[in-house]
């Protein structure tokens, strides 16, 4: 399994408004963020490989009837339970 970490630094632009205002909504009509559309543009204009953009995490969620009470042998039978009912696998 390959893993790739990707750095970024936070810096501050000065944009010319329409300039902003296009990219924000250039950003909204592709399903982007206005980091990823810029990094994007910045890496095309500089010639570089563009990165593929990060993705959130999605955990799953465990009910408890009696909350704090979640055991490590409870949250595991849960995790088979979830996986059986999302994948059919079991671990």
């Amino acid at each position: 399994m390959l893993i790739c970490f990707y750095a970024y630094m936070r810096t501050t632009l000065d944009i010319p408004d329409e300039t902003f205002r296009r990219a924000k909504i250039a950003a909204v009509e592709r399903g982007t963020t206005l980091r990823e559309l810029v990094g994007q543009a910045l890496a095309k204009e500089l010639g570089l490989e563009p990165q593929a953009p990060r993705k959130r995490a999605k955990f799953p969620l465990f009910k408890s009837k009696q909350p704090g009470s979640l055991t490590a042998e409870a949250m595991q039978q849960a995790e088979l339970e979830d996986d059986e009912r999302q994948d059919g696998l079991t671990r």
